[in-house]
């Protein structure tokens, strides 16, 4: 029993021999020019590693540093001022649902009395240490989702 291949007439020859060393040579120079055609095009077309860490290092440091900074002002914005909780406020409507729902107190380490310690008085260290780990959290989630997203392709013109 033996290996037997049928080839029609005008078809090429898939088991032909290459003798010919400049056709030979021609088909590597192809080969070869199509390779580095390739590897400009996705060198052009993507951020290098070092470009990445740099992005998402200075997205989680903007992102830590800001949210400590904003925290005083969305406290403030939300009701929980220093003067105490503000009227007709978010922070108003979470302290009456917590009083209603704990029999007409607010429960000490409850969110509502963490949130009305920090608005008078500010963040403690552990709480500043929270509020910037999470802060960077969120800004390395965006620098991630944003290389992903657009890869540092660049237009083609």
């Amino acid at each position: 029993m033996g290996i037997s291949a049928a080839i029609e007439p005008g078809e090429a020859n898939p088991f032909s021999l290459k003798w010919d060393e400049e056709e030979i040579e021609e088909e590597e120079e192809e080969k070869e020019e199509k390779d580095d055609k390739e590897k400009e095009e996705k060198e052009a077309s993507s951020l290098s590693t070092f470009n990445k860490v740099l992005i998402g290092t200075t997205t989680t440091v903007v992102g830590g540093v800001g949210a400590v900074a904003l925290a005083p002002v969305v406290l403030g914005a939300v009701g929980f001022t220093s003067a105490g909780i503000a009227a007709g406020s978010f922070a108003a409507s979470m302290m009456s649902s917590a009083a209603i729902a704990n029999g007409g107190g607010i429960a000490a380490g409850s969110l509502v009395a963490i949130l009305q310690s920090a608005g008078a008085v500010g963040l403690s260290g552990g709480a500043t240490a929270a509020v910037a780990g999470a802060g960077g959290t969120v800004g390395w989630l965006a620098s991630l989702i944003g290389i992903k997203a657009f890869g540092g392709k660049k237009d083609k013109k």
